[in-house]
């Protein structure tokens, strides 16, 4: 219960400084997304299913704040947290690596998939946004895996196996 409301807070607080806070840091317009590079993080140390429903749950609050149509973020999340959950299985989580790099890749992704969806629906999106967010966002992936990785490894965090 406690993981649960660490998460569903974690979410909320970075949604929020999403919106209030990382605006005043972007830089010419374009700014990173706390929030997709803290699920992107948990779904590499913790896998693909409980990521996906971490990114599906954030994207249905990013649609509530950003958008009209509900669902391109959610769908966007979902798909980059498996993926990014099956990059998980197959690396060392103490290294940073790999999932640094994963976050500038899979923010390149969500960016696409966005762009692709809005583009099929009629809504026109700069391209440009798309690669100079993932640089932005792959910056700031480093401390942000740091974090997710102290986080999970909290007692509370853990998987418990029962037999």
């Amino acid at each position: 219960m406690k993981k649960l409301i660490t998460l569903f807070s974690m979410t909320i607080l970075l949604l929020i400084l999403d919106n209030s806070f990382v605006p005043f840091i972007a830089i010419k317009g374009y700014s990173p997304s706390l929030l997709f590079l803290f699920i992107i993080s948990y779904s590499i140390i913790n896998e693909s299913w409980e990521g996906l429903w971490l990114g599906v749950i954030s994207g249905l609050f990013q649609d509530l704040y950003f958008s009209n149509i509900i669902g391109i973020n959610a769908f966007a999340n979902m798909l980059s947290c498996v993926i990014a959950g099956f990059i998980g299985i197959n690396i060392f989580k103490e290294k940073i690596l790999i999932p640094v790099i994963s976050s500038f890749f899979l923010s390149i992704f969500k960016g696409f998939t966005v762009f692709v969806i809005l583009y099929c629906i009629g809504i026109s999106m700069g391209i440009k946004i798309i690669f100079l967010n993932a640089l932005y966002n792959m910056i700031v992936s480093i401390p942000m895996y740091k974090f997710v990785y102290w986080l999970c490894s909290k007692e509370y965090m853990q998987r418990k196996w029962k037999f």
